[in-house]
């Protein structure tokens, strides 16, 4: 699994009311069960996120969730930057698992147009993702870190 869970945008997060934290990370978690693999990863990530982020509420984050209910939450993400970054962490979401399937990137795809995010702009976030993963591999590589400091 390519480790892509940096740290969210702070300074966006803390913009943000606890309602709009608390769709932005149950975008997540929902995208986190689309290809009907749960990694357990995924789930202590969003916790930490959600302990990190001070959401007042972290049970509402797991509360079930319609695709349908999800979109009409999203109309609280108000700013373009913070939209912006929630196709990021989309797809590095997607991404952590090494397949970006087909279902994750149809889910990104309609989260960014009822967000109304241009298909070129949601193509070049998941290009940057990849080249991101690409880039961390290699430094892997070079400085011959096998995970553990020698």
């Amino acid at each position: 699994m390519t480790d892509v869970h940096q740290e969210l945008n702070i300074h966006v997060m803390q913009m943000m009311s606890d309602i709009q934290k608390t769709v932005f990370l149950k975008v997540l978690l929902f995208a986190s069960k689309i290809d009907g693999r749960v990694d357990d990863e995924e789930i202590k990530y969003i916790k930490k996120m959600a302990v990190k982020y001070h959401v007042e509420n972290v049970k509402k984050i797991f509360e079930p969730a319609t695709k349908e209910s999800l979109f009409e939450e999203l109309e609280c993400i108000l700013r373009r930057r913070w939209k912006l970054e929630l196709i990021k962490e989309l797809f590095r979401l997607a991404h952590a698992d090494d397949d970006l399937g087909k279902e994750e990137l149809a889910f990104i795809d309609e989260v960014s147009d009822k967000m109304g995010i241009e298909k070129e702009k949601t193509e070049q976030i998941s290009n940057w993702i990849v080249d991101f993963m690409v880039w961390k591999e290699q430094g892997k590589i070079i400085f011959e870190e096998n995970g553990k400091w020698q």
